[in-house]
């Protein structure tokens, strides 16, 4: 009757009545394997280990008893068929996946199961990157952590499209010697406008990748950044891009690239462009692994910067040189190496309570005790509110051909222990 009532266009084309046999096709045993958990499946595969068939009606007997009950996911599907995670609330979950490194995070949400791809929505897992390039794994200077991602030039465009570069408040970047292209660096820097903390190493930080920088969206809002010691831009050149950033509360800058004037300079610009009120530097880094910062620096920062609170020199040239053959007999050599190193007030630096100088003695310098203390004694008049000071004093290391060389005095002063520090 239904047939007949139909249009004739649709009449005609009606296919026939099926059979009693072909009302009720058999369901697909795969897709109800899918709905079954873990442990239902244990069980059945037990219970038929020494023989006999498994029916259709045995499965789909599993489905209603042991189906995780509907939960809403975010943006993402329902957790089904994933064992013990399918019992876990969705807050639970996130938060276990929080706990990760980057590297663990990435392929959790891509790699195990579509019911965990709703984590790519979760916006809190990925406001933080750090990655590298492909060949940069032995020049990172901490090359222990694991939590990065190892990418190339492709690599990280497609990685900054999947998290969504807009949401992203901490990029740090390490090119490699040659792994990350600058224009790779560059269109990444303009793809990320809100981030709040930014470090940068590797050779392929040049000059364009530090012009980018300065007129990057972020720039007048970024909170901290650190210059690694192998980036190819000079003190200019940086000095230029960190006018750019009065906001700044945490620097941190390789030898080579920082001196007085510069730090002079640097001060000036981020007090005009903030209408005359102080500069915001709290956490100051002076940072090397080869080398001396000269004293200066040290004097003039107080000033400076106001606001500081922290302060680190990875190495103060408060000591002497230890004599190379070809300045042995040099007598501006030996004349500059009389004057004391420790030289000059050292500016008040009011709000300090944390300080760190990290080596006295290194690969061709080195301090007696009596230079170290006064050295600590200037900088601690000019800190009264000083909670916490790491001295480290290094190792005097030498080549073979400097092993049996007499340094010009012994490392530490005759005459008892160094006076008591105030």
């Amino acid at each position: 009757s239904n047939i007949s009532m139909a249009p004739k266009r649709q009449r005609q084309a009606a296919p026939k009545k099926a059979s009693p046999a072909q009302a009720a096709p058999a369901p697909d045993i795969r897709e109800l394997l899918k709905r079954c958990s873990r442990s239902s499946l244990e069980s059945l595969l037990v219970s038929k280990f020494d023989g006999g068939f498994l029916s259709v009606e045995e499965v789909e007997a599993q489905l209603v008893p042991t189906a995780p009950p509907s939960r809403a996911m975010l943006s993402g599907t329902e957790r089904v068929g994933t064992g013990a995670f399918d019992e876990l609330d969705c807050d639970v979950f996130t938060a276990i996946v929080t706990e990760l490194d980057l590297r663990d995070r990435l392929q959790v949400a891509t790699c195990v199961c579509k019911g965990w791809r709703f984590l790519k929505d979760v916006s809190h897992l990925w406001t933080s990157m750090r990655v590298a390039g492909s060949s940069s794994e032995s020049s990172w200077r901490d090359r222990g952590s694991h939590d990065r991602v190892t990418v190339s030039n492709s690599g990280l465009t497609r990685l900054l499209d999947w998290v969504g570069a807009a949401s992203l408040t901490e990029l740090r970047l390490h090119t490699g010697d040659a792994a990350l292209q600058p224009w790779t660096v560059t269109s990444t820097l303009s793809a990320v406008p809100a981030i709040k903390v930014l470090h940068l190493g590797g050779k392929k930080v040049n000059a364009a990748v530090m012009e980018a920088t300065a007129k990057a969206a972020f720039a007048p809002t970024l909170r901290e950044i650190h210059i690694g010691e192998d980036v190819a831009g000079s003190e200019a050149r940086i000095l230029s891009m960190l006018q750019e950033m009065p906001a700044l509360e945490s620097l941190s800058v390789p030898r080579g690239r920082v001196s007085a004037p510069m730090l002079r300079t640097l001060a000036a610009a981020w007090r005009t462009k903030r209408n005359g009120g102080p500069p915001l530097l709290s956490k100051l880094t002076l940072a090397t692994s080869w080398g001396q910062f000269e004293w200066e620096l040290v004097c003039c920062v107080g000033s400076l910067f106001p606001e500081l609170e922290e302060l680190t020199v990875d190495s103060l040239s408060v000591g002497l040189d230890v004599p190379l053959s070809s300045n042995e007999d040099n007598a501006a050599w030996r004349d500059y190496q009389a004057q004391p190193k420790v030289r000059g007030a050292v500016d008040a630096m009011p709000r300090l309570v944390r300080l760190r100088l990290q080596r006295f003695c290194g690969y061709d310098f080195y301090a007696c005790s009596s230079e170290v203390a006064a050295c600590l004694r200037a900088v601690l008049r000019a800190a009264p509110a000083l909670e916490t000071l790491l001295v480290l004093g290094g190792e005097l290391t030498s080549t073979r051909n400097r092993a049996d060389k007499t340094l010009p005095r012994p490392t530490d002063a005759a005459g008892g222990p160094p006076p008591p520090l105030p």
